[in-house]
């Protein structure tokens, strides 16, 4: 956990490790840099990949889409966009990036070090999309893309093999809907963890009632985690009640 700017010889190491050659390394130390160490050495300007990050976002998006797009030529738009927000998630950028081992390089803050701030996803996902935008400004598309491709292939491949599942809300909705039900209704129950990686707990209430609660990192996915919870609850009460009619 490097709490000072790596070294050449580092440097060479994460170069092997990326299979990538930068002409500007800087760009790569950048990429490799979290805000933490930024705000422990404000008289260093420019020093967080927060910039890259923003631009390998992007990036990662476009490139996994049109991987998508050309794989599944009859997948309709819906779809793809299911597919893509499966592979784009923060869970799948950070373990692409513990397969690299990238978290052995995050020059952080002391503080965020001392927290374990290279095994947390947020800022290993963070870190992946950054070291992208500085592949994409040093060497261009077609090195990114590659890139991309070495790193999120195989969970491309699986999600064109897997048969998309409607969002689990908009399945509750439907089911709610078809037995004339009102929408369901999520609320914030808790907010956990820390500032950097904050876990949120989400109900799902159905004409009134509390019905199930989910938790993850984004409120969306809380929310789709309780839908999921609530459906196979109202399911099995369904179920109950047609087997102690008949």
């Amino acid at each position: 956990m490097p709490i000072n700017p790596l070294d050449p010889d580092q440097l060479d190491a994460v170069e092997d490790a990326l299979n990538v050659k930068f002409r500007d390394r800087e760009l790569l130390a950048l990429a490799l840099t979290h805000q933490s160490y930024a705000n422990e050495h404000p008289d260093v300007p420019s020093v967080s990949n927060e910039r890259l990050e923003f631009l390998g976002d992007s990036i990662v998006g476009m490139i996994v889409a049109e991987r998508l797009y050309t794989g599944a030529p009859d997948l309709a738009e819906g779809d793809l966009t299911v597919r893509r927000s499966h592979i784009v998630r923060r869970e799948t950028l950070a373990h692409a990036a513990r397969a690299i081992g990238l978290g052995s390089w995050l020059v952080m803050g002391r503080g965020e070090s001392v927290a374990g701030g290279d095994r947390r996803s947020s800022n290993l996902a963070d870190m992946f999309e950054a070291v992208v935008g500085a592949v994409y400004v040093d060497r261009g598309y077609r090195q990114a893309r590659a890139f991309v491709n070495r790193c999120l292939g195989k969970y491309v491949d699986e999600a064109l093999r897997t048969e998309t599942r409607k969002d689990p809300k908009s399945r509750l909705q439907e089911y709610l809907q078809a037995n004339g039900n009102q929408p369901p209704r999520y609320n914030l129950v808790s907010e956990s963890g820390t500032p950097n990686e904050l876990i949120f707990t989400m109900e799902v209430v159905v004409e009134n009632n509390a019905i199930a609660s989910g938790s993850g990192t984004r409120k969306i996915d809380a929310e789709r985690e309780a839908a999921n919870r609530a459906l196979d609850i109202l399911l099995l009460r369904s179920d109950s009640g047609q087997s102690s009619g008949q």
